[in-house]
């Protein structure tokens, strides 16, 4: 099995978090599924040998389209392999999807889109052209080179400022108080948030909350799931387990023991 991570290119770093590629030949390389949870980040993934399959909570194993687009807001994923699989992935930063598309990331939550629906013909094209290639850095240098494009035709006004702000509070903070420290009114931030991240600034401090939850129940010598939610700004464990069961399909204690599940951590 191989796995690489790779930098952008400088002219896509302010949007695009890191290239990743993995590629093995058999389901066993892989191993059991693996649980991801929501987090507002939107994927490019393009394969050029085989496809990954992927279930979205509530819902059977479907292959992966040969590119796609997958963002995930409410619902947890769970990915697997059926075979032998090549793909590069881009994974965007939470604002910078949005400059690489010609609608809003609110039309594309909790679901997997074919990227030709998006782009048209030239996603044919550059699938060609990644099952041709010889090496894995000359199917990076392709999708950067897609990307550039895409960023040419799509690129918006930015809004890091608005997401690093629930970042900063790791998501215990109210829309009043968010729009009081951004300068801006309800309405802008519900238009801004809904097309950057593809859901409402409610919705999205209550997952960057859950996401740094997260991070606080793997931390070594773990005192209580109890102090853990007031931490993380849950005044009752209702909330807790509520939000738990709704982004992991898992309770706390469940999650503590689960290792096999991914989530974003919040800077």
């Amino acid at each position: 099995m191989k796995y690489i991570e790779l930098p952008p290119l400088p002219a896509l770093r302010a949007y695009v978090h890191l290239i990743w590629c993995l590629e093995f030949d058999t389901a066993t390389e892989f191993g059991p599924p693996e649980r991801i949870a929501p987090d507002g980040i939107v994927e490019f993934v393009f394969h050029y040998r085989g496809k990954m399959a992927v279930r979205f909570a509530g819902e059977g194993f479907a292959p992966l389209p040969r590119s796609s687009i997958v963002c995930q807001t409410r619902r947890y994923v769970e990915m697997f392999a059926p075979g032998t699989v090549g793909f590069v992935s881009v994974r965007f930063r939470p604002w910078g999807a949005l400059h690489f598309l010609g609608a809003p990331v609110s039309e594309l939550a909790d679901q997997v889109v074919a990227a030709e629906d998006v782009w048209g013909g030239i996603v044919g094209e550059l699938e060609e052209q990644l099952s041709g290639a010889a090496a894995l850095n000359e199917r990076v240098a392709l999708v950067e080179q897609f990307l550039l494009g895409r960023l040419c035709q799509h690129r918006k006004n930015q809004v890091e400022t608005a997401v690093r702000a629930v970042w900063r509070h790791k998501g215990d903070i109210r829309v009043v108080g968010l729009c009081r420290e951004l300068g801006i009114s309800e309405r802008t931030a519900q238009r801004v948030f809904r097309t950057a991240v593809g859901m409402s600034p409610k919705s999205y401090a209550r997952l960057a909350r859950f996401l740094h939850a997260c991070s606080v129940l793997r931390r070594p010598g773990l005192s209580s799931l109890t102090e853990a939610g007031y931490e993380c700004g849950y005044y009752d464990q209702a909330h807790f387990i509520g939000d738990f069961k709704a982004y992991s399909g898992m309770t706390p204690g469940e999650f503590v023991a689960a290792r096999a599940f991914s989530f974003l951590t919040i800077e």
